[in-house]
């Protein structure tokens, strides 16, 4: 069934409405270039819940800007759909597939409707194609699985040329345009074998990194994913999102990660949460701890670390929350981390 499948790091945007962030940053993961959204986001000043059409401008240089200076990739950007003729569905897959051929992903940002909604605009990888198929990433699932209806997950999903070309690129239009990002350079000599993120869930009262005073289960502080904010996020009060909550060291702090990979074989993986003093680099003790995850093919699984009463033990200060993802040789390919200040 598979034909040409490249092996993109994925990341999933959680809450967040970033997706064109989400998306160029598993590009440039996977040429190398280590990148968060919410550092893009940040850039951009975009908030947790900008529109897709406030995310950027399609008719501006600034996504070129900010990838060439920041992860110094050069992409090439297309805008189509602008004139009254119809885009010829054959040249727009051409695209996609000579991309591919050269082992490079394409991002596609389309604008579309689903039945009984109003448009909406997403962005998507194409990441491999077959006869039959053409293999899309998604970092929400708003394409794959709420307009083609699949259940076949995030990763690489097989949806027929056909039904790509019915749905998306055969309606691309003055009312309906689309823009792509092709990655100019060629591929890399060796990509990630898998990739581990935090996902801002707090839309949901969820986080993949929350703080629970001990004394009082209400007190609650949740990871807040916020172009508007500094860094591109801080730590929120549950209660009400858009006020900060600093940690305390009378907080039980529990850290869930997500394992996501991108291969058409099952992997097995070792992950190790860490806190490192930001004033000292050093791993803060009785904070490093390994788990060993066996994840299938193009597939993501989540697990959680549980600090109960930890944080009573350090000193205020300023921290780093670090999740390193190692393969079973011990070898490390991914990370991502967030900072804090404990008081």
């Amino acid at each position: 069934m598979y034909g040409e499948v490249l092996h993109v790091p994925y990341s999933y945007q959680g809450d967040t409405s970033w997706c064109l962030y989400y998306c160029l940053a598993m590009m440039a993961d996977y040429n190398d270039r280590s990148m968060e959204a919410w550092e893009m986001a940040s850039s951009f000043n975009s908030g947790n819940n900008e529109t897709f059409s406030g995310q950027y401008n399609p008719f501006d240089h600034a996504i070129e800007d900010y990838l060439k200076e920041h992860a110094d990739l050069e992409i090439k950007k297309t805008v189509w759909g602008y004139n009254l003729r119809p885009v010829d569905t054959d040249s727009f897959n051409s695209m996609i597939r000579m991309n591919i051929d050269k082992g490079q992903p394409v991002l596609l940002a389309f604008q579309y409707t689903i039945p009984g909604y109003a448009k909406k605009g997403h962005a998507i990888l194409a990441v491999g194609y077959s006869e039959e198929f053409i293999y899309l990433t998604d970092p929400s699932g708003a394409i794959t699985r709420d307009l083609f209806g699949s259940d076949e997950g995030y990763i690489a999903v097989p949806i027929s040329w056909q039904e790509f070309n019915e749905k998306l690129a055969g309606n691309i239009m003055p009312s309906n345009m689309a823009f792509t990002i092709e990655v100019l350079e060629d591929a890399p000599a060796s990509v990630p074998g898998g990739s581990v993120y935090l996902t801002d869930y707090s839309s949901h009262g969820l986080s993949c990194l929350n703080f629970i005073n001990r004394t009082n289960d209400e007190d609650i502080g949740l990871l807040y994913l916020d172009g508007k904010y500094g860094r591109g996020y801080y730590i929120a009060q549950k209660a009400d999102p858009i006020k900060e909550r600093r940690p305390t060291a009378n907080d039980a702090m529990s850290v869930f990660f997500t394992v996501a990979n991108p291969s058409m074989e099952g992997k097995d993986y070792i992950v190790v949460s860490d806190v490192i003093d930001r004033d000292t680099g050093k791993s803060v003790d009785n904070f490093c701890f390994p788990l060993e995850i066996m994840v299938p093919p193009f597939s993501m699984i989540s697990k959680g670390v549980n600090y109960s009463n930890q944080l009573g033990t350090v000193q205020p200060g300023a921290y780093s929350i670090v999740i390193t993802l190692l393969d079973s040789e011990m070898q490390e390919i991914d990370s991502t981390s967030i900072d804090v200040s404990i008081c």
